[in-house]
């Protein structure tokens, strides 16, 4: 779609076939990102290539700023593959008020390149990705304006803002200003207003609203478009009146905001009280002087923190040594308290399973509930309206839904039963791929007749079962974690390990640190090994409350190796007695702990 090239009519004839004299360029633009969208409307968002645009600019109108620095980030699958950031002389002095914003000076950008000179090398790493900004239209109107003023044409990706994306599936924010949004989400950001490390947690927080979305059975680029257009904001409610100042509030907030002066700047979860000394609310922050300020201020808030604010008359909270440990904490006191604001309870009565019953009379269903009938249980999933949609997509396709001949009789009835569910479990096991064959083939002789409803309904029926088997594939993944994970301590002369075993953590252990004290340690880590550490006792898959949050903590940093923590793999099994003491001095001084290793004769004969 690129070229070097003047962007005119006659130039994009051949791309669009005949067009209309009266068409403007972005007319053009349009129809060009339309048909983008609809190529690309079926392909998972896992799979989708993105690229994270962000642009510091001399101000903010496109045509009479100029561009001081630009940063491009590369995702796919979760993950970064490539960023590319450059500061760029904007050939006009920088006003001062840019540069106490971003810290851009005119001496630094004095030696840069300036955009005519690295317009090839944008239009090279955008190519046909989908761009992603938050308020991305700012971004691109720039970009766009030195491309055409450079020759090029501007951009007709498909293009997604996080802005838009964070309004639909995040709530608890007071505003939706990048800063705010990473601050309350937790992820890392070297610097404000600086074109890379915006950019960087641009594409955090377009993967975390992904990830909320799976649970509204969004895993497409066209679900996703089009959830956007048909699905109202929760924010997109009639402003209520603001409170001017603190002495509008609450008679008991002055008394509050006396007693934040003591809550520390640390990491840990709290609770909001009524009057009564309901909880009404549990969060977790890494900053809960900060945290606990929003709720007893007069500031303009979003509707949930100004209806705790009717109701609050006291806090409380516990300080933490990691925000780890505050999550761990905040998921054990919501399931203590089941406090009525908090938006996603953790209940397994609100979560979906999907349920497989085996053998000649079993079943394929939701439920909520768990009960060991020798079933197997595939989930949680919290949209239940999603999980029944699938369950009958795996019906339909494995023949559950359609009645047998009238001459087969019960025996044969029973073999055919069996013999479906078998194949559903293995679908779910990832080990049958004929079921998607067999749909796609179906899709695609469906679409090959022109038959639009019925392609679409098996496309859909394609994706919702693709995404179905891969979240009970990272579950299951989940489920197999067996670590030691060591964090920090709210007292600096200790550290916490917690022992992670298939998923759950099953022991917290406070360690002394200090060099004299490192006998206890290891013998404090090795008891703790001993009494808990058994993989052999847990099943995988989830029964219990507790396990469901610690199996999403755990998986969530994880996977994405969260700074601050260290993780140390365990073996798949529980050690025997005289070989904790190995395993504990091992993870203690950092080194793998590896299977039969031979205790030191001390430890042995002791």
């Amino acid at each position: 779609m690129f070229g070097k090239r003047t962007f005119d009519m006659a130039g994009l004839s051949s791309e669009l076939g005949p067009v209309r004299p009266a068409a403007s360029h972005a007319d053009v633009v349009a129809h060009l990102r339309d048909m983008r969208l609809s190529a690309l409307a079926a392909c998972d968002l896992w799979d989708l290539p993105f690229v994270v645009v962000d642009v510091e600019t001399t101000g903010s109108v496109a045509g009479r700023d100029a561009i001081t620095e630009i940063a491009l980030v590369s995702l796919q699958s979760g993950r970064i593959t490539d960023t590319w950031r450059t500061l760029v002389n904007p050939l006009v002095p920088i006003p001062e008020f840019i540069t106490r914003l971003t810290g851009i000076t005119d001496d630094m950008v004095a030696n840069a390149p300036v955009i005519a000179d690295l317009v090839p090398a944008i239009a090279a790493r955008i190519k046909d990705a989908v761009v992603v900004g938050h308020n991305v239209r700012f971004d691109v109107q720039f970009i766009n304006q030195a491309l055409v003023r450079h020759g090029w044409a501007p951009l007709s990706n498909v293009l997604i803002d996080t802005l838009t994306l964070a309004r639909h599936t995040i709530i608890e924010v007071p505003n939706y200003k990048l800063g705010t949004l990473t601050r309350e989400l937790g992820i890392d950001v070297e610097r404000h207003h600086r074109a890379h490390a915006d950019a960087v947690a641009t594409a955090s927080l377009l993967w975390h609203c992904l990830r909320r979305l799976e649970d509204e059975g969004v895993y497409t680029l066209g679900q996703l478009v089009r959830y956007l257009r048909e699905t109202p904001s929760p924010q997109a409610r009639p402003r209520p009146r603001l409170i001017a100042d603190a002495a509008q509030l609450p008679v008991w907030t002055s008394v509050l905001q006396s007693e934040l002066r003591a809550v520390p700047a640390a990491p840990g979860a709290y609770t909001l009280q009524d009057a009564s000394d309901r909880v009404l609310y549990v969060g977790k922050s890494r900053n809960l002087r900060q945290r606990l300020r929003a709720y007893v201020s007069g500031k303009p808030a979003g509707v949930k923190i100004r209806a705790l604010r009717a109701a609050l008359a006291s806090f409380s909270y516990s300080v933490t040594g990691s925000e780890f440990e505050a999550l761990l904490l905040e998921a054990e006191l919501v399931g203590r308290h089941d406090p009525p604001f908090n938006e996603r309870l953790r209940h397994v009565g609100r979560f979906g399973f999907i349920k497989i019953r085996p053998g000649p009379d079993g079943t394929v269903q939701t439920t909520t509930r768990l009960v060991p009938d020798g079933s197997r249980y595939y989930g949680p999933y919290r949209n239940l309206r999603a999980a029944r949609a699938a369950v009958m997509a795996l019906r339909e396709v494995s023949g559950l839904e359609w009645e047998p001949d009238a001459e087969t009789g019960p025996q044969d009835k029973a073999e055919d039963r069996s013999r479906m569910l078998e194949r559903v479990l293995q679908f779910m096991e990832g080990e049958d791929e004929d079921v998607l064959l067999w749909l796609a083939r179906r899709r695609d002789e469906a679409a090959a007749r022109a038959e639009r409803s019925r392609t679409q309904r098996l496309a859909e029926m394609i994706e919702r079962l693709r995404g179905l088997r891969d979240r009970h594939a990272r579950l299951l993944e989940a489920t197999s974690l067996n670590l030691a994970i060591f964090a920090p301590a709210v007292q600096a002369s200790h550290e916490v390990c917690f022992v992670v075993c298939r998923g759950r953590v099953v022991a917290r252990v406070a360690l002394p640190r200090r060099l004299p004290e490192r006998p206890r340690a290891q013998g404090m880590l090795a008891g703790a090994l001993v009494a808990h550490y058994r993989p052999g006792s847990l099943p995988r898959c989830f029964g219990r409350q507790d396990e469901i949050d610690h199996i999403a903590i755990v998986a969530g940093w994880c996977t994405a190796r969260r700074e601050g923590l260290i993780y140390a793999p365990l073996p798949d099994r529980a050690p025997e007695p005289e070989e904790s003491g190995v395993w504990a001095m091992r993870l203690l001084d950092g080194e793998p702990v590896e299977e039969n290793v031979p205790a030191p004769a001390a430890l042995a004969g002791s």
